[in-house]
């Protein structure tokens, strides 16, 4: 393969050519073409999504298809097929025609692998963002694809999970797509399209006086971590906080997992301050419709447009970004002198604020 121009105009990839041999770790910088890459392993680029791909993509000397190479998006909300978990994860069974019982048993040994057998009796539209994330990937791993691709697969997870999932990959043909440098190691291959590490000198700061006192105890200038595993209520904890300070009529805003809940213009433009913008890398993101954008582009959209508020509520505002945001985005908090709170399994984030809440 060469290059890839989407439908609107935009690069995907120029001048890419590589060969995946099933145990590979993807790094780049945001917006690099990573994603790219994967939907072109399993054929949604260009046969679904359209585009000008210039030279040939062979998965296993065949031409890319779902059948081949199981894709499980970066957010995995927008691959929910089912109301319960159990026929989530077998429906790739289910079409392939084995019975209901025999996937139903594929699956609960799956789910007891990867921790989550609890899910099963649950609702998908009761999971936190991280739980759906561990379901869509024990539905990849019943699929009998030949080969599994991830696309931000650890971006909400703990590392407790993240190295479950690990662990049980590692017996499939597997290409891996990821931010979270610290997981590299864990793979075979690391292939870098264009990531390079930033120094970034963070600013310290003296906290002010209490300007939130609810749930949480929050001073001015105070960044707070909310940690703990996945379902543990942390997102629940962030909208109660959210719900509490709108009582109080205190100047905050509030992102959530989903950015594109966040983002409403027609540009992105519209939507942000241009120093911000600017700051944050986006500045050449301007004159683009945000929905057209990557979801860690888009990310960086809905985190820039709250810059507006004192008291910033993030949750998980660096699943989905380069390594080298983790360190800008606290960066710029201390700098505008912002409050937050900031819901996250990134340990590099949590340990750079001013204290940890644990669930």
């Amino acid at each position: 393969m060469k290059s890839y121009v989407y439908p609107n105009g935009n690069v995907g990839l120029r001048d890419f050519n590589a060969t995946f041999e099933g145990g590979e770790f993807i790094i780049g910088s945001t917006g690099s073409g990573k994603s790219t890459i994967l939907k072109m392993i399993n054929g949604l680029i260009p046969h679904f999504v359209g585009g000008r791909l210039e030279g040939h993509v062979r998965v296993f000397g065949q031409k890319p298809s779902p059948e081949i190479a199981f894709f499980v998006k970066q957010n995995p909300e927008e691959m929910i097929t089912s109301t319960d978990v159990v026929d989530e994860i077998i429906f790739p069974l289910i079409q392939l025609g084995v019975s209901r019982t025999e996937a139903k048993k594929e699956a609960e040994e799956v789910c007891e692998e990867l921790g989550i057998a609890g899910l099963l009796e649950r609702k998908t539209y009761e999971l936190s963002t991280g739980e759906l994330q561990l379901v869509e990937i024990a539905s990849a791993i019943v699929s009998k694809a030949k080969v599994l691709v991830f696309d931000e697969p650890f971006a909400n997870l703990s590392r407790k999970n993240a190295m479950r999932v690990i662990r049980i990959v590692k017996d499939y043909p597997h290409v891996v797509s990821d931010h979270r440098l610290e997981f590299s190691k864990y793979f075979e291959r690391t292939v870098n399209i264009g990531l390079e590490l930033e120094d970034m000198e963070i600013p310290e700061v003296e906290l002010g006086e209490i300007i939130y006192d609810g749930e949480i105890e929050l001073r001015d200038n105070e960044l707070i971590a909310l940690v703990g595993d996945n379902g543990a209520g942390k997102t629940m904890m962030l909208k109660g906080i959210a719900k509490d300070m709108r009582r109080q009529g205190l100047d905050f805003s509030i992102v959530l997992q989903n950015p594109s809940y966040h983002l409403v213009e027609d540009s992105v433009g519209k939507e942000v301050d241009p120093v911000i913008a600017k700051e944050l890398g986006i500045e050449k993101l301007l004159s683009r419709h945000p929905q057209s954008l990557s979801g860690g582009q888009m990310k960086r959209v809905a985190i820039a447009k709250v810059f507006k508020s004192k008291i910033l509520l993030l949750d998980e505002p660096t699943a989905g970004q380069d390594c080298n945001f983790r360190k800008k985005l606290i960066y710029l908090l201390r700098k505008h002198g912002k409050s937050a709170i900031i819901a996250t399994h990134d340990s590099e984030v949590a340990d750079h604020c001013n204290k940890k809440v644990e669930l």
